[in-house]
């Protein structure tokens, strides 16, 4: 894999030179997860961070009462993993797991450090990317008390089809193998409440779903759900 060429693609290490690229590369090393695969785990130290090449990585908390929530689902170009300065021994505070076959780009808490001393401002780019998406991953969990199970399912559903969804002029294609159970994760509700809603609103033409891939037929209406 051509990691320059990658590096080079992504949002985040725009406006460097070739040079700089070749050198930044170094710090980072390929890897291949399968499908399930668990990354690291909730408590897990040093568990570094992580550039999403090409797959799904979810990230996942266990809430006191012992239920997973699905905080997020991490796509390609997107940062996870976790950034602690000024601590010997970082500590990840959620799971990541792939959802699907993925490739991703790895740094060790070590090398970020290093990284940060001869690029100074890449390195703010990347903390404030990965400190970015943990905020909105607890925005997610602090959601869950407030909006209604409709609401956010709805929601998840446009996040999704904003980030990996296919735009086909009537409808939004989400090619992904997102199952009830996932929906139910991500959204602090029962299985058998997702596949109810789910049901319904493919009964009222408002969704369309498909083995590996759910189609949002009426994303307007989806908005009016959100509180």
């Amino acid at each position: 894999m051509d990691k320059d060429a990658f590096l080079r693609d992504i949002r985040l290490f725009s406006g460097l030179k070739d040079d700089e690229i070749k050198e930044i590369s170094k710090y980072f090393h390929f890897k291949e997860i399968q499908k399930n695969e668990y990354i690291f785990f909730e408590g897990d130290e040093e568990p570094g961070i992580y550039i999403v090449i090409d797959g799904i990585i979810k990230l996942t908390k266990e809430t006191a009462e012992g239920k997973t929530v699905i905080l997020r689902l991490v796509t390609p170009g997107e940062v996870f993993g976790w950034l602690v300065l000024g601590e010997s021994k970082p500590t990840s505070t959620y799971t990541a797991q792939a959802l699907i076959d993925s490739k991703v780009l790895y740094i060790s808490n070590a090398d970020f450090l290093r990284l940060m001393t001869e690029y100074p401002a890449l390195a703010v780019r990347i903390t404030c990317e990965a400190s970015k998406m943990v905020l909105e991953a607890y925005d997610r969990l602090k959601s869950l008390a407030a909006e209604k199970v409709e609401g956010r399912i709805a929601s998840l559903l446009l996040e999704l089809s904003k980030k990996i969804g296919e735009d086909k002029g009537d409808k939004i294609i989400i090619r992904a193998p997102i199952t009830r159970q996932d929906l139910a994760e991500m959204t602090g509700t029962t299985v058998e409440t997702a596949i109810r809603i789910m049901s319904k609103w493919k009964k009222e033409g408002l969704i369309n779903t498909e083995r590996g891939k759910i189609e949002i037929l009426d994303p307007d209406f989806l908005e009016t759900l959100i509180s």
